[in-house]
C-alpha cells in the first residue's frame, strides 16, 4: 500500500550537478565530443535536521564540471539552524565541508519550523525557506523473508537471499511523505589471523632479525564487525491513499555472495517524515538520474531547492535543507535463522603462500610485496618450523576491510 516509491542511490551532494553532460551516440560513425563552456561553481547544500538523538548534518560543497571527478567542499563557513521560537544553534565543522549539530544542546521539536543560515568565507550569505517538523510515527514492523529473485538474464539462476521489509502507519494521518536510510553491521571471520610477527634488522638477514609469537593479550582475534551506511535514499508517499499506511516496503536484499549472514547481521532503519517539497526535490533528482545519457533523452535542468543567495539575489544555489521527524528500528538475523543450504560467504578468501626460513626472502615478501606473515609452516612429525606461511592483508586484519575487532556494545 504505497502510492509512489523511489530509490535514489548515492549521496545527494554527488548527484546534484550543474552541467548537463551529453554522451556520444554509439551509432555515430565519428565520436561526438561536446564543447563544455566555462562556468562558475555553484554552492550545493545537502542538509537534514531531525528530532533524533544523533547529530544532524549539513554538507556544503561546490558543483563540479564535466572534467572533474568530485566536488570541492566549503570549509570555514558559519552554519546556523534557527527556529520560529527565537532559538538557534551553530553547527560544528567535523570534517571539511561537513557541519553537525550537538543533539545534547539542540535538537528538533515536533510542530516547530526551522531554517538554515549559511555565511561562507567568501562573504556570501545564504538562507533556506522555513521547514515544518512533522513527527514521524514509529516503524510498525521491520522483518525479513528468505526468497528467490529472478535475474534479468533468464539463463542465470535465481538469486537467493533475505529481503528486509517494513510496515509503517500514521494513525493521525499527519505524515504523508517518508524517506528511509539505514546502517548495517555484520560479523565475519578472518581466515588467517596472524600468530607471529617479524622485526627486521638494518639491513635484514645480518643476524639482528627476530620472530615473536603474538601473545593472547596481543592477538586481535578471528572476528570482525563491519559497519556500512546505506548509499540509497528510499522515499515513498501515501498522498493518494485514504490512510497513511505503508506495507511490505522493500528496504534491503541480502544474497549469499557477502559475509553479512554468515554469523550475525543487524540493520538499523531510520524513518523520516518529510515535507512534500523535500519529497518532490528528491523525486526530481531520482528522475534525472534515471536518464541513460543518450542524445534522445530529455535534457535535465538544474534542480533548485529551498536555498537562496541573500547576498546576490538571483544567483543559483543547488540542494535542499530538509527537516524531519525521525523514528528507527533495529533487527538481527543470525546464521541459524537462514534456511538449510543458504551457504553465505564466510569472509575474505586468500590462498596461503609458504616460503623458506630466510629473513631476506621474508622481508622482500612482506615489506616490499603484498603479503603479511601469518605463522610458521611446521613439519608433520615433530612440529618444527620449516618455513613461513604468508597471507594477504585482507585475510589477516579487520582494519584492512574497514572493520573493527571490537564487539559493538549492543551485540
Amino acid at each position: 500500500m504505497v502510492s509512489e516509491a523511489h530509490i535514489v542511490t548515492g549521496p545527494l551532494t554527488w548527484m546534484i550537478t550543474l552541467l548537463v553532460v551529453i554522451t556520444s551516440m554509439t551509432r555515430c560513425i565519428e565520436p561526438f565530443e561536446p564543447e563544455i563552456p566555462e562556468y562558475d561553481k555553484t554552492l550545493v547544500v545537502d542538509g537534514l535536521f531531525t528530532d533524533g538523538d544523533t547529530p544532524s548534518r549539513v554538507t556544503l560543497s561546490n558543483s563540479f564540471g564535466f572534467d572533474e571527478d568530485a566536488p570541492s567542499f566549503v570549509s570555514g563557513a558559519l552554519v546556523i539552524i534557527e527556529d520560529d521560537m527565537g532559538g538557534s544553534t551553530t553547527l560544528d565543522e567535523v570534517e571539511e565541508g561537513i557541519y553537525e549539530t550537538d543533539p545534547l544542546q539542540y535538537m528538533g521539536q515536533e510542530g516547530t519550523s526551522y531554517r538554515l543560515l549559511v555565511s561562507t568565507p567568501a562573504g556570501d550569505r545564504f538562507e533556506s525557506s522555513w521547514e515544518f517538523l512533522q513527527g514521524s510515527p514509529p516503524i510498525e514492523q521491520l522483518d525479513y523473508e528468505f526468497i528467490e529473485i529472478e535475474q534479468n538474464d533468464p539463463t542465470e539462476p535465481p538469486v537467493f537471499g533475505a529481503q528486509i521489509r517494513l510496515d509503517t502507519r500514521d494513525e493521525e494521518g499527519g505524515a504523508t511523505f517518508f524517506s528511509w536510510d539505514f546502517e548495517e553491521i555484520y560479523e565475519f571471520e578472518l581466515p588467517h589471523a596472524p600468530r607471529i610477527r617479524a622485526e627486521f634488522g638494518s639491513p635484514p638477514g645480518r643476524g639482528s632479525d627476530f620472530i615473536f609469537e603474538i601473545s593472547n593479550e596481543e592477538f586481535e582475534g578471528l572476528r570482525c564487525w563491519k559497519t556500512e551506511k546505506s548509499r540509497q535514499l528510499l522515499i515513498a508517499s501515501t498522498e493518494n491513499q485514504t490512510e497513511s499506511v505503508i506495507q511490505d516496503f522493500d528496504i534491503k536484499f541480502i544474497d549469499n555472495s557477502t559475509p553479512r549472514l554468515f554469523i550475525r547481521y543487524s540493520i538499523l532503519v531510520n524513518q523520516y517524515a518529510i515535507s512534500k517539497e523535500y519529497y518532490d526535490n528528491i523525486r526530481k533528482i531520482f528522475e534525472v538520474n534515471q536518464t541513460t545519457g543518450s542524445l534522445f533523452d530529455p535534457i535535465p535542468n538544474e534542480i533548485f531547492g529551498n536555498i537562496t543567495n541573500v547576498t546576490n539575489e538571483g544567483a543559483p544555489v543547488l540542494g535542499y535543507f530538509g527537516v524531519a521527524g525521525k523514528s528507527q528500528k533495529r533487527i538481527f538475523i543470525n546464521r541459524e535463522d537462514a534456511p538449510d543450504g543458504f551457504g553465505a560467504t564466510r569472509g575474505p578468501s586468500c590462498e596461503l603462500q609458504t616460503i623458506p626460513l630466510n629473513f631476506i626472502s621474508l622481508f622482500d615478501q612482506i615489506e616490499r610485496g603484498p603479503f603479511v606473515l601469518q605463522d610458521y609452516a611446521r613439519d608433520l612429525l615433530f612440529g618444527n618450523p620449516v618455513g613461513y606461511i604468508l597471507t594477504m592483508p585482507v585475510c589477516a586484519s579487520c582494519a584492512v576491510s574497514d572493520a573493527t575487532n571490537q564487539r559493538p556494545d549492543f551485540w
